[in-house]
């Protein structure tokens, strides 16, 4: 025979052998054996087709431990070599050697297993070592440090240590609170947060169905976050005091060292305290003001709340009533609050029955001289006391004048001479009235000029009872 013959043979021979070879299966009971805990081998078999018997044999470090098998009247026979194993019939084709509590000592660390048929050394397993479990112990972080101080944002690498003989080799788990976050095995890296200040890392290590868990609390250093205690839009009113302040939400360290207030766009500084007062908001009020807390970490983002000044009317000055024999002229001075358009009208009430004050009924307002007014009330009962007082309207709100009485003239002789005296007594007040209306305005240095042109013509307005549900029906007296 030639060589390639000879190969050919060799050949066929290793392959039949290699055929049968991990045919039968042989698995244990855990993935690895517990110290003074049962722990068994399962073996699964067929019967060779030359074969007329059901038998396994067991081998320990390829010696034989004893076999087992179905008797011809279907008992199962077993023959152990050594009392430290049980063997046992499972099913027809399945069988187990049995390793009791006492006998699961170090001895069996390491040691190499088989199973095969009894009559055929070439129908057997694969060769499977039995490994002795070593649980997790000495369990530890690195930084070992309690509690780990972080700066936000920093990234810092933290290391679960376990015993390296723990086998089966353990699952380690990382958690930040209750939330079960991925690390690299026994490696995570943590990115420190703010959010996950006081909570608690955890590493937990798990075999051979125990854990053992170690741990540590995050201290992060952050700085702090804070807010303005009031609408993002605080409306007051022209010359209104305004109080904000500036609230730490939260800070880590939790002592703030300052304050610091400014106006986006103005490099001035116009407060350092935790709060900031105005004590009258001016016309030039509308702004956005922002605030800023600083800890050893740094400063704050900045908080910010914008103040909307709302320009009320002005208060009407100067009211006088002049009262004839059926009706009274009513004159008033005030001005516009800066380029807000508003409107003033005339109410009056009955003085007699304290009732409720109503709107004269007017289309127009006459001016004498610029910023003074009159309007006339008609249809007055005579011999009667009226209150009268004037009422200024915008878009913000309104005000009242204080109030002026007179008494309606009785009908008699004297009525064209009292009419007459009417009149130079309506003009020398609505001029004295303008003198002194233009000193106060001189003398706080800013005067105001009304949007209204002047009219020539007089303007007799009847006055007209308004429904109790009227707008201004319920306007305090200033």
């Amino acid at each position: 025979m030639d060589n390639i013959g000879l190969l050919f043979i060799l050949l066929m021979i290793l392959s039949a052998y290699n055929s049968s070879v991990g045919q039968y299966n042989l698995t244990g009971s855990l993935p690895a054996a517990i110290l003074g805990k049962a722990y068994s081998w399962t073996c699964s078999i067929f019967t060779p087709v030359d074969q007329k018997y059901t038998v396994v044999k067991f081998t320990r470090n390829n010696i034989l431990v004893g076999t087992v098998g179905w008797n011809s009247d279907g008992t199962c026979l077993s023959n152990p070599q050594s009392s430290r194993y049980e063997l046992h019939c499972v099913s027809e084709n399945v069988f187990s050697l049995s390793i009791p509590p006492a006998s699961m000592t170090k001895y069996e660390e390491s040691s190499d297993w088989r199973c095969g048929y009894f009559g055929d050394e070439s129908y057997k397993s694969k060769v499977v070592q039995l490994k002795i479990a070593v649980f997790v112990r000495n369990l530890s972080l690195s930084p070992n440090k309690n509690p780990l101080t972080l700066a936000e944002g920093t990234r810092t690498l933290v290391t679960c240590s376990v015993n390296s003989d723990a086998y089966p080799a353990p699952i380690i788990q990382w958690f930040i609170g209750e939330t079960e976050v991925n690390g690299t095995n026994q490696k995570l890296e943590l990115i420190a947060d703010k959010n996950d200040d006081a909570k608690i890392l955890r590493c937990r290590a798990t075999n051979n169905n125990n854990s053992l868990t170690t741990a540590t609390v995050l201290n992060i250093l952050y700085k702090p976050v804070t807010r303005i205690a009031s609408p993002k839009v605080l409306n007051v009113n022209i010359g209104g005091k305004v109080k904000v302040n500036c609230e730490v939400v939260k800070s880590n360290p939790v002592v703030i060292l300052e304050y610091l207030w400014s106006v986006p766009g103005n490099p001035e500084i116009v407060g350092r305290e935790s709060y900031l007062s105005i004590d009258r908001v001016s016309l030039r009020g509308n702004n956005t003001l922002q605030c800023s807390a600083r800890n050893s970490v740094g400063w704050s983002d900045a908080a910010s709340v914008a103040i909307n000044v709302l320009f009320m009317p002005l208060s009407p000055k100067f009211i006088k009533a002049i009262c004839c024999y059926d009706h009274a002229d009513i004159i008033w001075a005030t001005s516009t609050s800066g380029s807000v358009e508003q409107t003033s009208f005339v109410q009056w009430a009955s003085d007699a029955i304290n009732g409720p004050f109503y709107n004269a009924a007017t289309d127009a307002v006459n001016t004498t001289e610029e910023d003074v007014y009159s309007v006339r009330v008609n249809h007055l009962s005579p011999d009667s006391r009226y209150l009268f007082r004037v009422v200024s309207v915008n878009r913000y709100g309104s005000v009242s004048s204080t109030t002026v009485s007179c008494q309606i003239k009785k009908r008699g002789l004297a009525v064209a001479l009292g009419v007459t005296f009417g009149v130079l007594l309506f003009l020398s007040v609505a001029a004295n009235i303008y003198l002194i209306y233009r000193q106060s305005q001189t003398k706080d240095g800013n005067t105001t000029k009304s949007p209204r042109s002047k009219k020539d013509t007089n303007y007799e307005a009847e006055s007209m009872k308004l429904s109790d549900v009227h707008q201004y029906q319920e306007i305090t007296v200033s």
